[in-house]
Order: structure tokens, then C-alpha cells, then sequence
């Protein structure tokens, strides 16, 4: 039997410490996490009066609860901040900054002060593990295209501010603040600079098939009979195509819960040159500084990420799998390389999937599924074939000339059973030549079947007799060659063909 590789168990304990109350946290969960509530910002709404604008842009002002916090050293202020749509950017500022204590006439003063803000997104920031970070008393802290989701924000005081202040008794040193954010938005259909670019939100369209959560993506409200939709009539809705070079246009689309064992595949074709170069990111838009992946060409592409895999990289196709794609929102950038008007005249078609395995395991292979231990998500893997391995297939690990090669001489090993049974032959002992003949003859068989060539019986049969018959040819050549009764000798035989039997039944190969 031809042994493909070892197989390893293992186990894992993942233990995770929280509070029970989103909205505290320190190790003993006895500091207060913030909420800012957003209302629509009574500054960027009289944007709406200015004809110089393209397209007006929307905006929400986010505050505390607390008009005026005060933090001292050592204890931060915490704030959490939800972000559940695309945002073009996001401003944090701290106004109305002032110590709590009059300092001498040599000492500085509140403006002075360092007053140091931390963001994380998804988890707690601290001096060393942050996103972003800013002095808010020199200038707001400002993210481009923040991610969507919770946010964290910490404003702290830097050590020995007693010191640095000046002259003064009190250690109980305390800056008092007023914080707030601001969320500059696109309406919809708009996204990119000053909301200039065009943005499509994709319908997700499930596939008959029998692994769960297979689909593809189209534009809502365009009708196509495939999964692919045609690019040239959406990018002639961008308001700046031909006028700069930097023109995008952007797709959205959610992996629902549950399918992140599924990976996202895109495609683009062309009847010309393709003057498209694709970035992807999970959460927010993509640029050419802030993605997760991204195509520009054979030479500039996502090559040293393991979850990025590349088919087809001609001037005319795209063709590249994101592995096990997270759950959320997934937003995909094409930059127009060539943005004249005779550029929208080409034909390019693009799709976009999740499927359960890439490339369809390379037609070298099965794609199976499974669930993990929550029964929530599945994970899709291929099951290769004999000569092929890698994560989809696509990795020859035998020739087909090596494999009929390793096939005949495996096969043909079995000839050595022809020995043994003319020397039994020779001495008239029938039974042992019959027991040689049969082990030869069942090896044989089961090992071209083993191999892929023909199985004469099922393959649990062939292997039951290949190692009971194995078993037996060399039990009773000792009890042949033993000087004992032959009452003594059947009985070993009875004995010793009920238990290798049983061996060879349960498990032969542990």
C-alpha cells in the first residue's frame, strides 16, 4: 500500500478573558468604556447651499454623554465608536483643553500639555498597541478610510506631568477636555476624493450546488444572464473619468456569517489589453496605500500573502482566489490606468464569486466540505488524487510516466511469491503451495488496486486478504518447518487463522 504522508493530531485550548459588560474594561473591569452617540453635524450640512460642490457630502458629529471629561496620569479615558458604513474619513478633536489647577506664572500652561489619543479598531488600545495615534492639543488625529466596526479610542496624559507643568503642590494633576468626532460620509452611489468616484453595492446571487453558501455577485439593478456583468457602462457613470488620473471605481459586498471557509474569486476579460489594476480590503475602501490585496500586474501583486492565489496574469485576463475569505464587508477598487474617452470602446467583462475550492481543485481532485466544532461555519478542502497534492491540487507529485512506472514494479514484486510455492511444490506440500499461490495472487490484485489501476473486489476485501494470506504464509512456513505432531501443528493452524483473521479485520495497518 502506498503510504502519501504522515497524519498528525493535535489539540488546542483557546481561552479568552473579558468583561462581561462591553462598556467597562481594565483587569478588574472597573474602568468605563464611553459610548459617543453621532447626530447629523449642523457644520457640514451647510456644505448643501455650496454649487462648487459635485456632490455634497454627508457628515455626523459623534460626542460623549459628558460634555467635559478630565484625565489624570496613569488613568486613561476610554471611548468606543461605531462605524457600520463606508466612511471617507474620520476626525477625532479635542476642544475647550485646561488643567484643573493654576499654575505659577513660570509654569506652562494647558497648551503645553501633551494630551495623547490612542484608536484601535476592534480591540482596547494602549501606549504600545494602537492603529493610529495623535497629540490631540497640536492637531485632531484624522483617519482615511477607517475600517467598519467598533472602534476604541484612549486619551491619556504622558508620565511626570506633575514635572513638566512647573511649580505646583498638588499632585493630583487632572486636564479637563471636551472630545468629539466627526464621520465625513458619501451618499449613496459616491465614494473616493470629495466623493467624485462611482460605487456599486453587488446582490448576492446563490448557486444550485451542493456546497453551502456558493455564490456570485452582480450590480443591484443590472440585469445579466451570468455571473459576469460588463464594466464599460458603469464606469461611464463616473462624474471625473477622462478628466484626472486618478479615477476608481468601486464595488461592495458582504460574505454573509458562517462562509468564511469559502473563498472569493475574481475575474476580468478583455478583448484588448486590460488598463484595470484591482485592490481589495475587508472593511473599508481600498487605495493604493491602504489595501489587503491588490493586482497591478505580473510583477506588482499580493505575491508574498499565503491566502492570495494567482491562475492567470495575461494582458487580456485576471484570474486570482482570496483564501478563506473573513466574514463582513468586502470592498473591491479598479484603478483606470488608461482614462480617455476610447478607453470606455473596449469590451471588459468581470465576476465576482465565492466558491468552496480554487480553481476548482485544478480538475485534479474533489471539493469537500466540512463543519467546524460550533456547526456555524464550513470549510472547504480538496481531496486529490493520487498524483496530485498541494491546497488545490495543482502540485504533481507523481508523473504519469512515474506512476505506471512505480505501478508495474509494485505489481510485479508479487512474483516472489512464485519461490516459495514451487519449493513447497517440490515437497509435495500441497497446502503451503496453495497458501503461497493465493498470497501472491491477492497481493497483486490489491496493490493494482492501490494503485489506481483495476480492482477485481471492493477495496476493503482485497486488503483483508492481501494481509490475512500475508499473515498466514509466514506463520505456517514455522509451523512447517517445526519438528512437532501434526495434531499439534492443526491445531496451531485453527488457532492462528482465527486471530490473524481478526487482525486483519479490525485494523491490519496500526
Amino acid at each position: 500500500m502506498i503510504i502519501r504522508g504522515p497524519s498528525y493530531f493535535f489539540s488546542a485550548n483557546i481561552s479568552v478573558e473579558a468583561c462581561t459588560n462591553s462598556m467597562m474594561s481594565g483587569g478588574f473591569c472597573n474602568t468605563t468604556v464611553n459610548p459617543l452617540s453621532c447626530t447629523a453635524s449642523d457644520v457640514y450640512n451647510s456644505l448643501k447651499s455650496t454649487a462648487k460642490k459635485p456632490t455634497v457630502e454627508n457628515a455626523m458629529t459623534c460626542k460623549s454623554n459628558f460634555e467635559t471629561l478630565c484625565v489624570e496620569e496613569g488613568l486613561p479615558n476610554l471611548y468606543s465608536l461605531d462605524i457600520t458604513n463606508a466612511v471617507e474619513e474620520l476626525t477625532i478633536i479635542a476642544e475647550n483643553i485646561k488643567l484643573n489647577i493654576t499654575s505659577s506664572s513660570k509654569a506652562s500652561g494647558a497648551s503645553d500639555v501633551k494630551l495623547l489619543c490612542f484608536a484601535r479598531n476592534g480591540a482596547m488600545p494602549t501606549n504600545s498597541l494602537y492603529d493610529y495615534s495623535s497629540d490631540l492639543n497640536k492637531s485632531p488625529l484624522v483617519i482615511h478610510s477607517p475600517l467598519i466596526g467598533r472602534w476604541y479610542i484612549s486619551v491619556l496624559l504622558p508620565v511626570n506631568l506633575t514635572k513638566k507643568i512647573g511649580d505646583t503642590h498638588d499632585s493630583d494633576v487632572k486636564v479637563c477636555y471636551s472630545l468629539e468626532s466627526q464621520m465625513r460620509q458619501c451618499p449613496f452611489g459616491k465614494a473616493g476624493p470629495n466623493c467624485t468616484m462611482s460605487s456599486y453595492t453587488l446582490q448576492t446571487v446563490l448557486t444550485r450546488g451542493p456546497t453551502p453558501f456558493e455564490s456570485y455577485y452582480l450590480p443591484i439593478g443590472e440585469g445579466a444572464s451570468s455571473a459576469k456583468f460588463p464594466l464599460e457602462p458603469l464606469l461611464n457613470n463616473s462624474s471625473k473619468f477622462g478628466e484626472t488620473n486618478e479615477t476608481w471605481t468601486y464595488f461592495t459586498l458582504d460574505v454573509p456569517h458562517g462562509a468564511a471557509g469559502r473563498n472569493i474569486h475574481v475575474q476580468l476579460s478583455s478583448d484588448t489589453k486590460i488598463s484595470y489594476e484591482v485592490y481589495a480590503r475587508l472593511g473599508g475602501l481600498p487605495s493604493v496605500d491602504i489595501r489587503d490585496y491588490y493586482y497591478v500586474n505580473k510583477t506588482s501583486k499580493s505575491d508574498r500573502s499565503a491566502f492570495f492565489m494567482l491562475y492567470d496574469s495575461s494582458d487580456k485576463n485576471i484570474d486570482f482566489y482570496l483564501i478563506y475569505a473573513r466574514e463582513g464587508t468586502w470592498s473591491f477598487g479598479l484603478r483606470h490606468v488608461n482614462t480617455s474617452r476610447d478607453s470606455l470602446k473596449q469590451k471588459t467583462s468581470m465576476s465576482i464569486s465565492l466558491e468552496g475550492c480554487p480553481n476548482q481543485c485544478s480538475s485534479h481532485g474533489d471539493c469537500k466540505y466540512l463543519f467546524d466544532a460550533s456547526g456555524l461555519t464550513s470549510y472547504s478542502f480538496c481531496e486529490c488524487d493520487r498524483n496530485h497534492g498541494g491546497f488545490d491540487c495543482s502540485i504533481e507529485i507523481v508523473s504519469h510516466k512515474g506512476h505506471i512506472l512505480q505501478s508495474i514494479f509494485l505489481i510485479g514484486s508479487n512474483a516472489a511469491a512464485l519461490l516459495p510455492a514451487y519449493w513447497s511444490l517440490r515437497q509435495k506440500a500441497f497446502a503451503e503451495w496453495i497458501l503461497f499461490t493465493a498470497s501472491g495472487i491477492a497481493s497483486g490484485i490489491y496493490h493494482a488496486c492501490d494503485v489506481g489501476t483495476w480492482c477485481a473486489l471492493n477495496f476493503g476485501v482485497l486488503q483483508f486478504m492481501d494481509f490475512w494470506l500475508s499473515f498466514m504464509a509466514v506463520i505456517s512456513t514455522f509451523v512447517y518447518l517445526a519438528t512437532i505432531d501434526e495434531v499439534h501443528k492443526r491445531a496451531i493452524h485453527t488457532a492462528v487463522s482465527i486471530f490473524t483473521a481478526l487482525i486483519s479485520v479490525t485494523n491490519a495497518t496500526r
